[in-house]
């Protein structure tokens, strides 16, 4: 049995003119905290998924094309975001064996008790398959002071590897590192129930095998819909601490165009995706 731990706690285009830039969010802070984060996960492969991760467009890809965070980083602190709601709707606990773990209560009853591990991997992870998934693009629209048409840079679904969505997510992860079941179902369906029947039969049946999967989709829309804007995180979630408990460290900068390269990808331009899917992956 668990011991309760007392805390007080989208083809880039050539040319389209850019947005302006501001400096609300420290991307290098939030990269320094999701490596920190994931850092701690002692497991086989995590240090080719971090390669495969800083080779992508991770730590510049949007979160959505207009939903929800839209900006340049966004896809980064949506994840961090759905860490800190994902812990904020557990509670801390450590095992018998002295490792520290989260347990899943529902009207006070502890349901599950879940690796701390596991909470990094599916929180960090789950959206993993936006990678190389967007770009962007330009439309005209009017300015009302100027009464002038003006070129204005947006973001477009540019799907590179048309997998689909969580299991996309858990097909990327398994080319590097093996996942524990209920990691696997948590990130295979973490967009919930869609009102397509077989979808919700298995998202069903997923949530009462394992409980996580509930709690993954409920921080998901906790972040997407409560902590984040369109193009940064709402006031409440922009705390001055930079390294905040339960909460994401900064807000999104604006969309700036196509993101950047890192310094990996400059050393390779060409997309490289995932490798192929091996038998039993």
């Amino acid at each position: 049995m668990a011991r309760r731990t007392n805390t007080n706690t989208e083809t880039k285009q050539a040319g389209n003119p850019q947005p302006e830039r501001t400096e609300s969010m420290d991307r290098q802070k939030l990269i320094k905290r999701f490596e920190d984060e994931m850092a701690k996960v002692a497991r086989p492969g995590a240090d080719k998924l971090m390669d495969y991760i800083r080779k992508s467009d991770f730590y510049t890809a949007p979160a959505s094309t207009k939903y929800h965070l839209a900006c340049e980083g966004g896809l980064l602190q949506h994840s961090l975001n759905v860490l800190d709601a994902l812990r904020g709707i557990l509670a801390p606990v450590t095992k018998e064996d002295g490792t520290a773990a989260w347990e899943y209560r529902i009207a006070g009853k502890a349901i599950a008790t879940i690796p701390d591990e596991s909470v990094t991997i599916t929180a960090l992870l789950h959206d993993i398959c936006k990678t190389f998934f967007y770009g962007t693009s330009t439309r005209n629209v009017k300015n009302e002071k100027t009464n002038k048409w003006e070129k204005v840079p947006y973001y477009t679904v540019e799907d590179r590897m048309p997998l689909g969505h969580g299991a996309k997510s858990a097909m990327i992860i398994k080319q590097y590192m093996e996942l524990q079941s209920m990691e696997m179902y948590a990130i295979w369906w973490h967009m919930g129930f869609t009102g397509d029947f077989e979808n919700d039969t298995c998202v069903g049946a997923a949530i009462s095998k394992y409980p996580l999967v509930l709690a993954l989709q409920t921080a998901d829309m906790m972040a997407s819909k409560i902590m984040e804007a369109e193009t940064e995180n709402k006031p409440l979630f922009i705390p001055a601490d930079p390294e905040p408990h339960g909460a994401a460290q900064d807000a999104a900068a604006p969309a700036a165009g196509a993101p950047p390269m890192n310094e990996l990808q400059e050393d390779a331009v060409d997309f490289q995706e995932a490798p192929p899917l091996q038998p039993g992956a």
